[in-house]
């Protein structure tokens, strides 16, 4: 191992191995149900079970291979949380979880503290995978896992054992190159976008194309919207005519859009993960709006899903305004051109 960075401090926190000064915080919000609700300890959650976590890290000054280490979350002199680091005996894969107490959560918190470890892991320790399991149910925790850069890789239904229940399993993992690649991805908005007609030379690398894995719950993937292409059906007893552009950034795919001439209906519309958050999704809904307008249109139509996630703010952003009518359980909204 190197040159320890323990304590390791952030623009925020300072994160450190838990001990004996944590018990009681420990006890309190592991036995919160605001914050146990979704985790892996069963529950009451003595305090003799943390004085002895605590006890295990007594000395320790840096990782070690083959044991599971608790990081401390310390904001402003409280500790407001821990991250768990679990280094595989051979030191090239660290397993990854976190919990914070209610008052920090929604605050970027978790974010900032897990990306300095994940930092720390792979550039002074070469590790060169993070994984991370968690319930299905636990959006909060998928989304931050997604900012990080993790990808979700697999799902096992009915595979981990619960507070007395089997439970479905989500598996997110990166590798040392992916998490380099992500974390120096484009931030900027683009010189140009365009939109790119869908073709025989340029179709698989549309298809390539990925929201996170949460927000394929509101809009499916380039491969479902290409079978979709293929099988349009009808909408209002008309036929759906469907028109496929890829979004394209300074000359990379960046993201994809889908509308039938009929209506015309915004059927399909998505921006890359690793390109969202750069305006691009907005400057390609001028771009279609404009061809609307030009090919002599007055009204478009969309819908989303309602929920955490769901692009709604940025369709009403965009103008779009609500019918107060749903579609296969979709917001139904129109923007007047």
């Amino acid at each position: 191992m190197s040159q320890t960075p323990f304590p390791l401090r952030t623009e925020r926190l300072t994160l450190r191995f838990v001990g004996e000064q944590d018990v009681a915080a420990l006890t309190a919000y592991r036995n919160d149900p605001a914050v146990a609700a979704l985790q892996d300890w069963e529950l009451p959650y003595p305090r003799e079970k943390a004085a002895a976590l605590a006890e295990r890290h007594a000395g320790l000054t840096d990782f070690e291979p083959g044991r599971g280490h608790q990081i401390a979350i310390e904001l402003a002199g409280e500790l407001v949380g821990d991250v768990y680091i679990g280094l595989h005996e051979h030191g090239g894969i660290a397993d990854i979880g976190y919990s914070l107490i209610p008052s920090a959560q929604g605050r970027g918190i978790a974010f900032e503290a897990v990306s300095a470890l994940i930092a720390d892991l792979v550039e002074r320790l070469g590790v060169h995978r993070i994984t991370a399991e968690l319930s299905k149910d636990n959006g909060p925790s998928i989304r931050l896992l997604e900012r990080l850069g993790m990808t979700f890789e697999s799902f096992s239904r009915q595979s981990f054992w619960w507070r007395g229940a089997w439970d479905d399993n989500l598996y997110y993992a990166m590798s040392a190159e992916q998490w380099r690649a992500w974390r120096d991805r484009p931030r900027t908005p683009p010189q140009i976008v365009r939109l790119v007609g869908i073709t025989e030379d340029n179709r698989w690398r549309y298809a390539r194309v990925r929201t996170h894995r949460s927000q394929e719950h509101f809009c499916a993937t380039v491969h479902d919207s290409y079978a979709d292409a293929l099988f349009p059906g009808e909408r209002y007893g008309v036929p759906l005519v469907p028109v496929l552009r890829g979004i394209e950034a300074d000359g990379e795919p960046a993201g994809f859009l889908m509308y039938s001439e009929a209506g015309p209906y915004l059927w399909r519309f998505l921006i890359d993960r690793s390109h969202q958050g750069r305006g691009i999704g907005r400057r390609a809904m001028t771009l279609w709006l404009d061809e609307m307008r030009a090919r002599g249109h007055t009204e478009v139509e969309t819908s989303w899903g309602q929920g955490k996630g769901s692009p709604e703010a940025f369709h009403l952003a965009t103008g779009f305004v609500p019918t107060g009518e749903f579609e296969d359980g979709e917001a139904l909204a129109r923007l007047t051109l």
